[in-house]
């Protein structure tokens, strides 16, 4: 999984991309997208809730949904999910728990991208480095 963090207009933005299959095997869905239901969309956004904790300053955040779609097609289909914090994160230190398919992949890694004032980094997470965090100047 990919996700890249941003602010725009006083808000702080998550933005994963995970590929289809990778999500639907770890919650042993099936069929197409189109035919998800309104329970199985809520269980994708509550398992990356759930794998992704975000801290500020030492303080967890909770993560809200500010979008979902599912974009591509067969192999190359991906959930692209947004979701947003009520705050900037200038001059904070970010804290991520990121376990996103470490339950169902062996050699899953994850990469998140933060671009924040001067502050460009990338982080990684596998299952043997599961937590990281970037002071944001």
């Amino acid at each position: 999984s990919v996700c890249n963090v941003y602010e725009k207009k006083a808000r702080s933005y998550f933005s994963f991309r995970i590929l289809k299959d990778d999500i639907y095997d770890a919650l042993g869905l099936g069929g197409s997208t189109e035919n998800l239901s309104k329970k199985e969309k809520e269980d994708v956004v509550r398992y990356i809730q759930k794998n992704f904790l975000v801290s500020v300053d030492g303080k967890v955040k909770g993560l809200v949904l500010d979008r979902f779609v599912f974009e591509g097609s067969d192999y190359t289909e991906t959930a692209n999910v947004v979701f947003t914090i009520e705050e900037t994160l200038g001059e904070k230190k970010l804290s991520i728990r990121n376990t996103i398919l470490f339950d169902v992949l062996e050699e899953q890694t994850n990469i998140v991208g933060v671009k924040i004032n001067n502050t460009k980094k990338t982080l990684t997470f596998n299952k043997n480095k599961k937590e990281s965090w970037v002071q944001i100047n």
